[in-house]
């Protein structure tokens, strides 16, 4: 599971909001894999020998990125880390077995990982966020439309969330209906701090909006054959950003 900081931080995040996500599948794939090498002796369970193997691998990637310490910022010696991942395997074997199943293991990491997504930076563009204020969102995306910037990172990672949450069959492309949900996803955070009309306010019925939005996905097929690909709607998305950001205050 090699990934960009950003594209990190926005599976995590996907995956604890939506656990039928693909991001959540790609999560319980990664801990069971973690699991898998663990179990050095194929019996399907991790005993108090394998626990420190385990929490190592699961470790890595958030350590790559600094959301996890290093074993030398919190233990001052070998036995003492010990000790305390042995403490973490008595937590997760619940029926006192002296041994963690998978199902331990799976609900001791999901729960470690909820109280560290809240540590994360914070979600300005999903919208879901209660502690993103109205000019903390402003002020980040003033920044995002710059693409030497950070926020522009994070801002192509969401694009691109928004765009393969949109893509249902999982080719890579999208249709004008898929579009359509799309533009729903990816308009709830300028929605929420009054930066976007609500869809009462545009249209009167589903119908005349899709065929509104219809509009815009005819321009950017450009070869037109019913589709679009992420960089025709990262073009489109970037381009109508820099264009609302040009009439913000």
């Amino acid at each position: 599971m090699d990934k960009t900081r950003e594209e990190f931080i926005v599976m995590c995040r996907t995956a604890m909001a939506d656990r039928m996500s693909q991001s959540y599948k790609e999560l319980y794939a990664f801990l069971v894999s973690c699991f898998v090498r663990a179990d050095k002796d194929l019996n399907g369970t991790v005993d108090i020998e394998e626990i420190d193997g385990l929490i190592e691998e699961a470790a890595a990637m958030p350590r790559k990125y600094g959301f996890a310490p290093t074993n030398e910022e919190m233990y001052t010696s070998k036995d003492e880390r010990i000790a305390a991942r042995k403490k973490m395997f008595r937590e997760m074997d619940l029926e006192h077995a002296g041994e963690v199943t998978l199902d331990n293991w799976i609900n001791f990491a999901v729960n470690h990982i909820v109280g560290k997504v809240t540590r994360f930076p914070k979600d300005y563009l999903s919208g879901s966020s209660e502690d993103v204020y109205k000019q903390e969102f402003i002020d980040f995306i003033k920044k995002a439309i710059h693409k030497e910037t950070p926020e522009y990172r994070e801002l192509y990672h969401y694009l691109l969330k928004v765009f393969t949450k949109g893509d249902i069959n999982m080719n890579g492309e999208i249709d004008s209906r898929e579009f359509d949900k799309m533009i729903e996803y990816a308009a709830a955070a300028p929605r929420r701090f009054g930066l976007a009309p609500k869809n009462e306010e545009m249209f009167k019925n589903d119908e005349e909006r899709y065929e509104h939005r219809k509009k815009y996905f005819d321009e950017m097929d450009v070869n037109k054959n019913d589709s679009i690909s992420f960089n025709e709607w990262l073009d489109f998305a970037f381009k109508h950003i820099v264009e609302k950001v040009s009439q913000l205050p």
